[in-house]
This record gives C-alpha cells, structure tokens and sequence, in this order.
C-alpha cells in the first residue's frame, strides 16, 4: 500500500496523508480506492491523465481513487 501511495506523491505531486483509514480493492476491474479520513461530503476530482480521482472535504484529501491500478 505504501508504494502505491508513494507513487501517486510523486507522479500527481500531491501532499496526501501516510495514514490510511480503509482501502478497498476491486480485483474484477483493478480499482483501488483508499480512504484516509472520515468525511460526510466530498468532491473528486480526476487527474488531468484520469487515472487517478482525488476526493477532498473542503481543501484536505481524504481519499483517492485509482482507476486502474496497472497502468499506475
């Protein structure tokens, strides 16, 4: 889990948490979706290569969500 977070930090430049609430994975479509706080509402919003959706309640990530883990 920690290589997949380390490469979203450096292909996406995001400042996200190291700590990581839930992860759930998808093997039939090979998505990953990783929460790393509680929020009642959020906004995601995809990469300009949309890979990967970055939720955010207010200017904090609290999760990402990546696509297709293979290609990352």
């Amino acid at each position: 889990m920690r290589e997949v977070i380390e490469k979203v930090r450096g292909r996406y430049r995001l400042s996200i948490p190291s700590k990581v609430l839930m992860a759930d994975y998808d093997d039939k479509e090979g998505d990953l979706y990783i929460r790393f706080e509680e929020a009642k509402h959020t906004e995601g919003d995809p990469t300009d290569d949309g890979l990967v959706i970055v939720h955010r309640d207010r200017r904090r990530i609290v999760g990402i969500e990546i696509l297709n883990l293979a290609e990352l």
